[in-house]
């Protein structure tokens, strides 16, 4: 669970003077080949339980497989993760605050145990692995996005899908009419039940195409 009760107050708010700044939104299940350039100094981020070793080594089988069926490249330019804070875009020399912002939140984050369980998709695009029901998780993403709000207002996200736990396989790249048959693949092979303890989350960067723990 999330512990409310720690004191916040270390954390100070910071001082942008470089006027208003524009931000790409982030659309529900909607994807696009390819995100508009970003402007100097700019970069995306996003926050997130990274998922430990174990369960990296897993889902990264999972993905070669993907690439090697099905030539499947996108899912594997991130580490297995729960996503938390979707990508957003913010100037590079706001990173130092975003990382002071998750250090002091993470103070206040009661270890979760997360059980990862089975397989499922959004529509024919998205293929993960599922996150069982948990309300404490629930209630670290809105807290965790409340608080962002608070600190960033400047980042503007677009529309924002209801919080869905899971943890990637791969997305937008799956030939049509294969995820059905990758995902059987999966279930017959590979029966997914795991679980580990969510302690802190981290921000990710863009980087020549591929996410990377700051």
């Amino acid at each position: 669970m999330y512990n409310n009760d720690n004191n916040r107050g270390s954390y100070r708010k910071p001082s942008f003077n470089k006027g208003p700044r524009s931000f790409a939104p982030r659309g529900g299940q909607s994807f696009k080949p390819k995100r508009p350039p970003l402007p100097e100094g700019f970069a995306l981020y996003y926050v997130a339980i990274v998922c430990p070793p174990p369960i990296e080594e897993q889902v990264q089988q999972f993905k070669d497989h993907m690439l090697s069926q099905y030539g499947c490249k996108a899912a594997a330019k991130s580490p297995a993760h729960i996503t938390v804070v979707p990508p957003f875009r913010a100037e590079t020399d706001m990173e130092s605050n975003l990382l002071d912002f998750l250090s002091t939140f993470n103070i206040g984050i009661v270890p979760i145990e997360v059980q990862l369980r089975g397989y499922n998709n959004f529509g024919e695009r998205v293929l993960y692995v599922d996150v069982a029901p948990n309300t404490a998780l629930t209630q670290l993403e809105q807290d965790c996005m409340h608080e962002f709000g608070q600190q960033f207002p400047s980042i503007i996200f677009g529309t924002k899908p209801e919080f869905n736990p899971h943890v990637t396989i791969a997305t937008r790249d799956i030939p049509e009419g294969k995820l059905q048959e990758a995902k059987a693949y999966f279930e017959a092979n590979f029966p997914m039940e795991a679980s580990f303890e969510a302690r802190e989350l981290k921000l990710l960067k863009l980087d020549h195409g591929h996410w990377h723990i700051v």
